[in-house]
């Protein structure tokens, strides 16, 4: 009898070891192969012909959804089993629709895979022949089944101290520093990377306090840590410093466990150690073209105020001004120009004197010139920004402030202050730019940080849930305490595997990569609704489909902002989320039965209140990709509209459309 030949995929070795030593209990299975991406999934298939794939999702080249898609098409005969890090409610139904036949989480794979692949092989035909691949599992040597134990109960056959040896080469694997040390404070292990980080070798730290790596200033930090982790306690991502051998201090965050024995008591701490000094140098670099933006702008700003007041309050010194300063009557003829009008536009003022003003300046007003009149003449005073063309024809704009001239309570026409904005304009397209560049870095970090918490934690984790799950299948007569602590660690494996994916798809849902916008907005609704017990209706358009992975972005970071600012502000029961497409342009709205927002907020950045940076940031995503935002706001409630155009399929098209919302 032939037996049933597996094909294993998966981009992390630590995974493909660990499913091959599941596999191999079976005396009747082989794995013929195993791939280290979609792509070379795809070849591999289609040269040994499996008769069971096992593949990942979050795989290189090609994930796991479109290698299953080009499998199915070109190796029909074999059966495809997906394992993924997401939860199966959501990619299951993905999964199954790219062709796979089966899916589990990497979570359950100690649980659940030989259960999974035996009822797959008990779907294939061997070669030549009309019966199906019978499956086997270990018998007593009499050819019967031992009593009690069934074919998805085989256990994993792998010594205890392979077992330590594997873990111990993770853990040496590692580019962050795992230090471990008891409650005295005394190091009892130090990986690789610690040697590498703090350049005291193993033999050197092991054995010594671990304040031999704490400055000084910091040895009560340390006393504190021991206390919490007496306690029981866990620190996650404290981020502090720490000092090498050569007295190089170094940033690093932290994250601390306690470790306890096979009793259940702390004896000592676990110590990962992420060098993050680099990262602060740039953050701290950031920082200081950000403050120096933001004070040439202020400074800018208060210039521009100044000489506005100047002018205002010494009228007789009006042709010293800097800016461009003009009189036009009722009927649109020049008066007064003072020399900064001469400077700024090129014509003396023996030119212009007389003249009817849109002549010379063909104005562009924000709004028709009749309504502008009526606002002077009723308040005395309007001020916006306008377009005016020079004597060479040069389109410059203005920050424009006008006062109504009268005498004797009757009006004669308007004074006009103009201040040159080319400056000030080419500062704010640098802030532009930054803030841009500011909103790309931090999606990349969110992007990498996920990455990382999939690709190391989330799969030392994996491998060691089939490693407890092997010693509990392993220990034939285990007393009742050890039981109760191996189910325990089970336990805990789950919950930090849990809380670890929670973690890394809200930092960047791979959801959103793999499956699309519409399955990760779902993804984030229904964990927004459990989380905040606000019911969330959502509604998707039924043609949304892919977008570009920028557009997406915005799209999603959208949502996440304004359902996050519902649940801290709007203390709204409820919330509704919209999102259609047309052939022009994507449409997100957001609403809520709240407080409502102050006007200042929802008038955007020239209001009386300047808005949070999360609305700021919503309205520089959008302009970055050519769109922009909308806040209605009243007592019974918010609603927040996002327009995005579509259409954008080349860098320059973007920098076009990135140009017309400006």
């Amino acid at each position: 009898m032939q037996p049933v030949r597996i094909l294993i995929a998966d981009d992390h070795e630590v995974v493909r070891r660990g499913v091959r030593s599941l596999l191999k209990s079976r005396a009747d299975w082989e794995v013929c192969g195993e791939a280290v991406d979609g792509r070379d999934a795809v070849q591999k298939a289609k040269e040994l012909k499996p008769d069971v794939i096992v593949m990942d999702i979050g795989m290189p080249y090609l994930n796991g959804l479109e290698a299953a898609r080009v499998i199915r098409k070109e190796v029909p005969q074999s059966e495809i089993l997906i394992l993924s890090q997401h939860e199966a409610a959501e990619m299951r139904p993905a999964a199954l629709q790219a062709g796979a036949r089966e899916y589990i989480t990497k979570s359950d794979v100690a649980r659940d895979l030989l259960a999974a692949v035996e009822s797959l092989s008990r779907q294939v035909v061997a070669p030549g022949s009309s019966q199906q691949l019978k499956t086997s599992v270990p018998t007593n040597g009499g050819g019967k089944i031992p009593s009690g134990i069934s074919t998805s109960e085989v256990a994993l056959q792998k010594r205890p101290e392979e077992e330590r040896a594997w873990l111990a080469s993770i853990v040496e694997s590692s580019d962050d520093a795992i230090i471990s040390k008891n409650l005295d404070g005394i190091i009892t292990s130090w990986n690789a990377a610690a040697e590498r980080i703090f350049e005291y070798t193993a033999e050197e730290a092991v054995g010594q306090p671990v304040k031999l790596i704490i400055p000084v200033e910091r040895h009560e930090e340390e006393n504190r840590i021991l206390d919490r982790l007496r306690n029981g306690e866990r620190i996650d991502h404290y981020e502090s410093v720490r000092v090498s051998k050569s007295g190089r201090r170094i940033d690093v965050s932290l994250t601390i466990s306690p470790v306890r024995n096979a009793e259940g008591k702390i004896v000592g701490g676990s110590k990962i150690a992420r060098d993050i000094t680099e990262r602060k140098q740039v953050e701290e670099a950031l920082r200081r073209i950000h403050d120096e933006l933001e004070l040439r702008v202020r400074e800018r700003t208060a210039e521009l105020e100044r000489r506005t007041m100047q002018v205002l309050e010494q009228a007789e010194l009006l042709d010293l001004a800097n800016d461009a300063i003009f009189v036009r009557n009722l009927d649109g003829r020049i008066t007064y120009w003072n020399r900064g009008a001469e400077r700024l536009y090129g014509w003396a003022r023996s030119e212009v004197l007389g003249e009817l003003i849109d002549d010379c300046l063909k104005t562009r007003f924000p709004r028709p010139f009749s309504e502008i009149a009526a606002e002077i003449l009723r308040t005395g005073s309007w001020q916006g920004r306008l377009i005016h063309s020079t004597k060479g024809g040069q389109r410059v704009t203005v920050a424009s402030r006008w006062s109504l001239w009268s005498r004797d309570g009757k009006p004669l026409g308007f004074l006009e202050l103009n201040t040159d904005l080319t400056e000030q304009m080419r500062v704010e397209e640098s802030l532009r730019t930054m803030s841009g560049r500011l909103l790309q870095m931090q999606d990349e970090e969110r992007r990498r940080i996920a990455r990382e918490l999939h690709d190391s934690a989330g799969q030392m984790l994996v491998a060691l849930d089939m490693n407890l799950t092997a010693i509990r299948e392993e220990s034939k007569n285990p007393s009742a305490k050890a039981a109760r602590a191996c189910a325990e660690s089970l336990e805990l494996v789950q919950q930090m595997s849990n809380e670890l994916r929670t973690i890394s798809h809200l930092l960047h849902p791979p959801l959103l990569d793999e499956a699309g916008l519409p399955s990760a907005i779902r993804w984030f609704v229904e964990g927004f609704a459990e989380r905040s017990k606000i019911p969330v209706e959502l509604e998707l358009s039924e043609d949304l489909g892919r977008l570009s992975p920028e557009s997406e972005t915005t799209v999603f970071r959208i949502v996440q902002e304004s359902l996050s600012n519902i649940h801290r502000h709007s203390q709204s029961p409820k919330a509704s989320i919209r999102i259609c497409r047309t052939p022009s342009e994507v449409r997100v709205e957001v609403s809520d039965s709240g407080k409502g927002m102050p006007a200042g907020v929802q008038n955007g950045p020239t209001g009386s209140r300047r808005p949070g940076v999360g609305i700021t940031g919503m309205r520089e995503r959008l302009r970055q990709l050519g769109g922009y935002l909308e806040i209605s706001s009243r007592k019974t409630g918010t609603t927040v509209l996002a327009v995005l155009p579509l259409g954008c399929s080349s860098v320059e098209d973007v920098s076009q459309a990135v140009k017309l919302a400006s």
